[in-house]
């Protein structure tokens, strides 16, 4: 007797079945494999931890010496002592770098086990899941307040946002394809997936018009 592929492949739960399975087939695209997730978990995470810490020194350094002049401090534009010293720098009541390095190495850590294949529960990533978004919210208000309110930009914080929108962007593709997030989303995670570089590089593009919009003139008078 035969049988179809459909009827020899077992009803598994959401997050399960597709878990280390790169294939649901060759023509999946990258950005839905639960590999794909790992590698951008892992090189995000490594790139916001690195800038997390060179921000924390120099806070560290700013506390100790008011007066010095930091390595992020390269023009009227780009200086990270106005970000420093404001009320966003500390949003939760502490400050964000300490909440960088605790987010970025668990984000770390997180793809080193899924590149290392290691079976994670299906709580676990929707807990990351959850961690993403309220990135994805305080990096969007710090972006906001930079342009609006100081009108200055950060090196180091630019660098968090940078590692910060394709970690959410692929991350929440990568989930939903794989039913992490429960089935109803896997048809629009397999959808997405074709097109997920684009969608970072809109959101991208979406930060520049934002910063532009709210220093532009600032940019223009310093220009006359």
């Amino acid at each position: 007797m035969t049988t179809t592929v459909g009827d020899s492949a077992p009803d598994l739960e959401p997050g399960l079945e597709t878990d280390f399975d790169d294939a649901p087939s060759e023509w999946a695209p990258a950005a839905t494999r639960t590999i794909f997730t790992g590698w951008t978990l892992l090189i995000g995470g490594a790139v916001g931890l690195l800038a997390s810490f060179m921000l924390t020194l120099e806070y560290l350094h700013s506390l100790t010496d008011p007066d010095a002049a930091l390595l992020c401090d390269l023009n009227v534009f780009v200086t990270c002592q106005p970000a420093m010293g404001s009320s966003a720098a500390a949003v939760l009541g502490f400050p964000n770098i300490i909440l960088g390095l605790v987010c970025f190495t668990v984000a770390v850590v997180s793809g080193v086990l899924v590149v290392a294949r290691v079976k994670l529960p299906n709580w676990y990533f929707v807990g990351l899941q959850v961690g993403l978004i309220g990135a994805a919210v305080l990096v969007t208000y710090l972006q906001w307040y930079s342009a609006f309110e100081l009108r200055a930009l950060c090196i180091w914080c630019m660098t968090i946002w940078a590692a910060t929108i394709p970690s959410v962007a692929l991350t929440t593709i990568g989930n939903l394809a794989q039913g992490r997030l429960g089935r109803g989303g896997m048809r629009a995670g397999q959808a997405l997936g074709s097109w997920a570089w684009v969608i970072v590089v809109i959101w991208y593009l979406a930060v520049v018009g934002l910063v532009l919009a709210g220093m532009w003139e600032t940019i223009r008078l310093s220009m006359i």
